[in-house]
Parts: structure tokens; sequence; C-alpha cells
């Protein structure tokens, strides 16, 4: 059988510009503009399109697009290869894609949940 696959369930979608904080308990997947702080005990995926600026807090982020601003994460940051992050990145496990740009400083911490390793983007 195949992987099973979550639902994201909540979605701000590419156009869409919010400003203000956005906290949820689920995944989120970001792909419009966020002025403001997103806090999630879920994934948090900020997309192709995604123009964050401010503070991201979750779990386990996967950043394909563009953060101006502090993240933090208690398990995996994982910049893929066209993103763009200008600001300070506490995590306790980073991902750098070749391609991928990031300007600023980086803090290991420890980890306190079990780490999700990031999915690879090559096409087999």
């Amino acid at each position: 059988m195949g992987k099973e696959v979550q639902a994201i369930l909540n979605l701000l979608s590419e156009g869409v510009i919010v400003e203000g904080d956005i906290q949820t308990p689920r995944d989120i997947r970001i792909d419009g503009t966020l002025v403001g702080t997103v806090h999630t005990d879920g994934r948090l995926v900020l997309g192709p399109s995604s123009r964050v600026t401010g503070k991201v807090n979750s779990p386990n982020i996967d950043v394909f697009g563009n953060v101006e601003g502090d993240i933090v994460s208690t398990g995996i940051v994982v910049l893929r290869a066209k993103s763009n992050v200008k600001g300070t990145i506490s995590t306790a496990t980073m991902v750098v894609e070749a391609g991928a740009v990031f300007n600023g400083e980086c803090n290991m911490i420890a980890s306190t949940k079990g780490v999700v390793r990031p999915e690879t983007t090559e096409k087999k």
C-alpha cells in the first residue's frame, strides 16, 4: 500500500495578504503573504509564492518561499532549493538544499520530540 498522506487543513492561498498573527494546533500551508507571526503545533509549509515577514514557530518547517524574520523549531527546518531566508533560525535539525539562500544566524537547540525527516524533492 502507498503512504498515507495527511491533509493540510489550514491554507493561506496565493494572493491573500494577512497582517496579524496566526495560531493553530494543526498543520498549515502558506502560499500568500503574512506580515506578523505564525505559530502552529503541527507542520508548517511555506510554499514557493509565500512571503512571511515576522516570527515563525513550528515543530517542523518546510520553506520553499521567502521569510524575513526569526524561525524557531523544536524539530527540523528544511530550506528548499529556491527558498530565501533572512533572520535567525533556532532548531534541532536543519537541512539546506543547494540553491537555497540563507542570510543570518543559526542556533542549534536540543530536540524535545522526534524529528520528522524531510521528503526528498528528487524525481525518480
